[in-house]
């Protein structure tokens, strides 16, 4: 027999949930849900910028020419935003413009060299989705049937099943069954939930919009960063969606 689980714990800025089906018969389901939301709080200690022992707040402390020890998860998502950062021609810039390029170069997989004193990154903008896509592996790692992990509306399900979607402040509804969504909602350029700027990189200052951009992707942490592609063109049929295989509905 079957049961859902459904558990709930704040980390990154948001109320993270994790809804489970789960063989009743099968050990370690509540295992699955403990290491699910332990490797959440490893993406929230690495990269919250808020947090000061943080890889992110380290790196933006350091001194031009440092070479800051990271999280291996840090690196890695420090990789997949360089690669959306040329992808994007710039629209996605986790150092948000406060320096030419991207700030940073990668050295190993612990290790990252700091290009510019004054670069500083943000990863508020992918850090979600990548948590998401985590937590998702691990249950899928403890064979956990079906599960949505939802960060604060970065979400992602998987399963025998579709999980129905309503987009916050829209009449959207989605279906998720094999897939990821984001959605950001943005009012006079900043973020209508957590007041974080949409920054154009181009510009160096806040782009003034009022939009919802809602992105369905395979992996959360494109569709995290694709919104602000989105947001910031006004352009739900943008190239890097096709190359991905993702999809945008913009209000």
């Amino acid at each position: 027999m079957t049961e859902t689980l459904r558990r709930a714990q704040p980390w990154l800025g948001t109320l993270v949930s994790i809804e489970a089906i789960v063989d009743r018969a099968r050990p370690g389901t509540h295992a699955a849900m403990a290491n699910a939301f332990a490797s959440i709080a490893r993406v929230h200690a690495a990269m919250a910028s808020q947090c000061a022992g943080s890889d992110v707040a380290r790196f933006n402390a350091a001194a031009h020419g440092a070479v800051v020890t990271c999280d291996p998860w840090t690196i890695r998502l420090l990789r997949i935003a360089a690669q959306l950062r040329l992808a994007s021609a710039g629209l996605f810039d986790v150092a948000l413009g406060s320096t030419r390029g991207a700030g940073y170069r990668i050295v190993d997989a612990r290790h990252v060299l700091k290009l510019d004193e004054a670069a500083r990154i943000d990863l508020g903008g992918i850090a979600k989705g990548f948590a998401v896509d985590r937590a998702v592996a691990i249950l899928r790692r403890h064979r956990v049937l079906g599960a949505l992990v939802n960060a604060g509306g970065d979400l992602r399900g998987f399963g025998p099943g579709a999980w129905p979607v309503r987009v916050r402040g829209s009449r959207l509804r989605l279906t998720v069954k094999q897939g990821a969504i984001a959605t950001s909602h943005y009012r006079n350029g900043r973020s209508l939930y957590r007041d974080d700027p949409l920054v154009a990189p181009d510009r160096r200052e806040v782009h003034a919009v009022d939009r919802l951009v809602t992105v369905a992707a395979p992996r959360c942490v494109f569709a995290d960063a694709l919104t602000k592609v989105v947001a910031l063109t006004g352009d739900p049929a943008h190239p890097l969606l096709l190359s991905i295989g993702a999809q945008a509905w913009l209000q």
